[in-house]
């Protein structure tokens, strides 16, 4: 891949974030309580404890980071890093809301991290590697910004049907918006699904390891209360957005009829498939 192409293909990412962070500003506090049960594997993995310095690469809307400033306690410091001024700010905003002091942000593509070698005890990356058009170099960088003994850990999605709400939203928008609609991209958030990809990517970057970790989760919610409406917003939002009023109309009745099938005893099931690598860099 020429290095016009990869410039080409990251500036499509910020792109298409940059399009996301109003939805997700205005969503990020709704969903703070299910990202919960995403940050706790993976800060446990991470071995995150009271004034580390951490660095959470492609923060976004701020977790697991304002989760991890917490942790570490005004002993520790955190910095916040993502490519998208727009997200950062909405991270920056929550942390404000929080009264965190203990958080730098920093706008930079993790493929090119600014800091300089052996800065941080811990580096963490939730959902944000799959996106990235170099992640080998990505994960080259996490290990370069680490401390000799620190540790890094990863979490992306496995396939998009073990993620049954992404499916049905994916669907949902292909059969109203179109299958080739640039707003909408639903494949890239799962580059990384194959077992054993991620690890690859880890240990070859010099990182020890002992393997992936299938995070698993199926959690059974209140039908009157329906619970896709933020992520509808969050990853469909854009294309909603720029479709007409016909359009978001059929769209939303399509959500509604599609997440409806999930519902029985009065309880949508879900079904939420993650995998966790953490690597140790050998001091």
């Amino acid at each position: 891949m020429t290095a016009d192409s990869m410039s080409r293909q990251r500036e499509a990412v910020r792109e298409d974030w940059a399009g996301r962070a109003k939805h997700w500003d205005n969503r990020a506090d709704q969903v703070a309580e299910p990202a919960e049960r995403m940050n706790v594997p993976l800060i446990e993995a991470a071995d995150i404890r009271s004034g580390q310095t951490v660095l959470d690469i492609a923060t976004g809307a701020g977790e697991p980071g304002l989760t991890v400033a917490n942790m570490i306690g005004p002993n520790g410091h955190l910095t916040m890093s993502d490519m998208v001024p727009e997200m950062i700010a909405t991270a920056k905003r929550r942390a404000d809301e929080q009264g965190l002091t203990n958080i730098e942000f920093v706008i930079s593509d993790m493929a090119d991290l600014p800091s300089g070698d052996a800065q941080f005890d811990r580096t963490i990356c939730r959902f944000g590697l799959m996106f990235c058009p170099e992640k080998p170099k990505a994960i080259s960088e996490a290990y370069r910004v680490l401390k000799p003994g620190g540790r890094a850990a990863w979490m992306v999605w496995a396939s998009k049907r073990d993620n049954l709400s992404f499916d049905i939203i994916d669907e949902a928008a292909k059969s109203i918006f179109g299958a080739d609609n640039p707003l909408h991209d639903l494949e890239r958030p799962f580059s990384l699904a194959a077992a054993g990809s991620l690890e690859a990517l880890v240990r070859g970057a010099g990182f020890e390891c002992d393997g992936e970790q299938d995070v698993v989760l199926s959690p059974k919610l209140p039908a009157d209360k329906p619970f896709w409406g933020p992520l509808v917003d969050m990853a469909a939002g854009r294309a909603r957005d720029a479709a007409s009023p016909e359009e978001r109309a059929a769209f939303d009745a399509e959500v509604e009829r599609r997440f409806g099938k999930m519902i029985t005893d009065g309880k949508y099931h879900i079904s939420m498939h993650s995998r966790i690598c953490s690597g140790l860099k050998p001091a």
